[in-house]
């Protein structure tokens, strides 16, 4: 599923480990340069990250895709 589509349904997806706690300020599926991204993609670059914080890893994801 895209992430754009997962309308924060918290807990329902493979990427909520790199969410803050719900409706927090890192709230993956509602940011518009994920939308178009495929979870498992999301997951497979989130995985291999080597950052520490997750904002830092959310910026390498993006930069990596």
């Amino acid at each position: 599923m895209k992430i754009g589509e997962l309308d924060m349904r918290c807990g329902n997806c493979t990427i909520i480990e790199w969410c803050g706690d719900p409706y927090s300020d890192i709230c993956i599926c509602e940011e518009y340069r994920f939308e178009d991204v495929e979870e498992s993609n999301f997951f497979k670059l989130a995985e291999t990250s080597n950052k520490k914080s997750k904002k830092a890893i959310l910026n390498d994801v993006y930069k990596r895709l």
